[in-house]
């Protein structure tokens, strides 16, 4: 894949039909627009008895994060109990994965300091898009000057970090969690978009944060605590498409090829597909403020969720499809940097789902149309 394109058909792009490569776009397009749809059929059903509907969340499976310690959890149970059945899980006493145990602010900038990475300012990490704006490249020594004196007003997080592409000097200095080792994406015969997307790296003072959002192409997510800790709040993957798109009276629908509002948006959760950059997941208001009205998102407390604070020397698992929001600090007034390194990851359960979403995103980046074929991925 070349950023969601396929090797063997980016020498051949250019010889395809104009009506080809728009077919492509179009069912990228139609997929999502089957996802909104959906999305308001199971609203409208919901909506039509409140009272059926949480009988029938009532009844279905509790959605629990168990807590295990690496000694007496094996790599099989972990894949067949937790990985394969999209079960969150939190790991204890994992041991050394990175040399030395653990990576500090200190220690990064005194090893990395004038390596540069794109870090995320002002909370824009918190955007619902993926624009680059409130995006600005500095070095790691100046990250750390800005988490360590918090007072420019502007919070720096560096968020998401290819170790492999911005960082691989720091690659030869840790391990992957041996649970998660099994990475379709690093398995395959030739190089893609994903190759060397992760490890990835995130620093963070309390008060920076995430969007509540879902991974893309339904990739398993594991985070290994390094320094500080981290407040996770995960949504069952099933309820990403029902409760959390059930808030209110109304949903409000925007596709690539029509604008339709069914109602008050500021009644509902609202979860859009934005004509500017449509994309396969939904976005999402702030969970914040979800929180603070609940008069306006009168469902959401239907939606199974669990809270697992994250400290160092742990592992997190969230399955695949999982809508999650993460703030930085045992609590907002934690004193202590944020320092963690993640992945995505496929394997077979949720090969298919991936690969049905990379192939869209690979028909949308040859459409003529999709100027900046890295977007689609």
């Amino acid at each position: 894949l070349v950023r969601g394109f396929p090797l063997k058909h980016a020498h051949t792009a250019g010889a395809l039909s104009q009506n080809a490569m728009a077919s492509h776009s179009a069912a990228y397009l139609d997929e999502v627009r089957r996802r909104a749809a959906e999305a308001e059929s199971r609203a409208s059903a919901a909506l039509a008895d409140l009272a059926a509907a949480e009988a029938v969340q009532v009844a279905l499976p509790a959605f629990t994060a168990d807590v295990r310690d690496a000694s007496e959890l094996s790599v099989a149970e972990c894949r067949e109990q937790y990985v394969a059945r999209f079960r969150p899980l939190l790991i204890r006493s994992i041991g050394a994965l990175t040399d030395p145990t653990p990576w500090t602010l200190a220690w990064l900038r005194e090893h990395c300091g004038q390596k540069c990475a794109a870090v995320n300012v002002g909370g824009s990490q918190m955007a619902a898009s993926c624009e680059v704006a409130g995006v600005e490249v500095m070095t790691i020594d100046d990250l750390a000057q800005r988490i360590e004196a918090r007072s420019s007003g502007r919070s720096a997080y560096l968020y998401d970090c290819s170790l492999p592409l911005k960082l691989p000097a720091l690659c030869e200095r840790l391990a992957v969690p041996v649970y998660f080792a099994h990475d379709w994406l690093q398995r395959t015969r030739r190089l893609h978009a994903f190759s060397r997307s992760w490890p990835s790296l995130f620093v963070g003072a309390t008060g920076t944060r995430s969007s509540l959002h879902i991974d893309q192409w339904k990739g398993h997510f594991w985070m290994a605590q390094l320094c500080g800790a981290k407040r996770w709040t995960i949504f069952h993957p099933e309820d990403a498409w029902w409760p959390l798109r059930l808030q209110g009276a109304f949903l409000f629908l925007r596709c690539a090829a029509s604008l339709h509002t069914l109602g008050a948006v500021n009644r509902c959760l609202s979860p859009s597909w934005p004509s500017e950059a449509p994309r396969l997941e939904p976005t999402f208001p702030s969970l914040d403020e979800m929180e603070a009205q609940p008069g306006q998102y009168p469902l959401l407390r239907l939606a199974r969720r669990v809270d697992v604070t994250l400290r160092a020397g742990e592992l997190l698992l969230v399955p695949g499809g999982a809508p999650h929001r993460v703030r930085n600090g045992e609590s907002d007034a934690d004193p202590a940097v944020s320092v963690a390194i993640a992945a995505n990851f496929v394997d077979g359960s949720n090969c298919a789902a991936a690969a049905a979403d990379l192939g869209l995103m690979a028909r949308r980046a040859a459409a003529p149309e999709h100027e900046d074929r890295g977007a689609a991925a």
